[in-house]
């Protein structure tokens, strides 16, 4: 009898902006590698806030990150990785879910972090489907700017301007639903 191969997970970290997603990797990426197992990191390339080839939280935190433009990058990068880790997860394409399925299929846990709602409230690009096909969520809040309730949404403080919705602090802020405003339908991007 032949043993069955090792099965991977796939876990979504999902959340409003400032909820500590990216932090909450960059603790998983540190454990990980403190017991020896091996790591790939991935990010959309898009998001080169704080540095091209680093995860980073707003708190200053980073971790090396390589920087991709499609989910079909990561598996050739990851090959042999025990831990498949992929930031700002909302960015990819709709291929991403199954990329991670077939991670995990070959034996790798995959850790995706994102937005699970964009700047109007509405869900963002691949995480519907990353949720109906995790094997584990955590939802993560953060303190409303306006209320202090608890948020889970991401209101845009600056004017949606040209294509790139990428931002942080003095662009963004965690809302409550009561406080939240959505930008006009017709800005959507």
């Amino acid at each position: 009898m032949h043993a069955k191969p090792r099965q991977g997970e796939v876990e979504l970290i999902c959340g409003c902006m400032f909820s500590g997603k990216s932090g909450m990797l960059i603790s998983r990426i540190t454990a990980a590698r403190s017991r020896g197992l091996s790591v790939a990191a991935f990010k959309h390339a898009s998001d080169d806030r704080y540095a091209r080839t680093r995860i980073a939280a707003h708190d200053g935190r980073s971790c090396e990150a390589v920087p991709v433009e499609h989910s079909g990058q990561i598996p050739a990068a990851a090959r042999g990785a025990r831990l498949v880790v992929i930031d700002e997860a909302q960015f990819f394409d709709a291929g991403l879910p199954e990329v991670c399925r077939s991670l995990a299929e070959g034996g790798a846990d995959v850790l995706l972090a994102g937005l699970d709602l964009d700047a109007w409230g509405l869900p963002f690009g691949p995480m519907p489907a990353l949720e109906g096909m995790a094997d584990r969520i955590t939802r993560l809040h953060a303190i409303c700017a306006v209320c202090g309730a608890r948020a889970d949404r991401t209101q845009r403080i600056a004017p949606v301007e040209g294509r790139s919705m990428v931002g942080g602090p003095g662009a963004y802020e965690p809302r409550c639903a009561a406080c939240f405003v959505a930008p006009p339908a017709a800005l959507r991007r």
